[in-house]
């Protein structure tokens, strides 16, 4: 990672309600870059904050009920647990 890609990770880290950061983290959760988050692309980085849950002795949140809260808060159109850029 060069000076400008930490440059940029920094700022999308601190600030992440500007559209610059909303863009990089999609980009970095969307695996496969078909500009549609999937559950399968969620709860592969669900996963690891699911062992530091259990790991810090807190009381897990199923991925299940993660993805059903984010469905009733986004409303995505089409499919269900399927996010695009335009949905955020």
């Amino acid at each position: 990672m060069g000076y400008e890609d930490f440059v940029y990770f920094m700022l999308c880290e601190e600030d992440k309600s500007t559209v610059q950061s909303l863009n990089y983290w999609f980009r970095v959760i969307d695996l496969d870059d078909n500009q549609i988050i999937t559950p399968q692309e969620m709860d592969y980085f669900y996963e690891e904050q699911l062992h530091r849950l259990e790991y810090l002795n807190h009381e897990p949140i199923l991925f299940v009920d993660l993805l059903c809260q984010m469905n009733d808060m986004i409303k995505p159109k089409g499919t269900e647990g399927h996010f695009h850029l335009s949905h955020l």
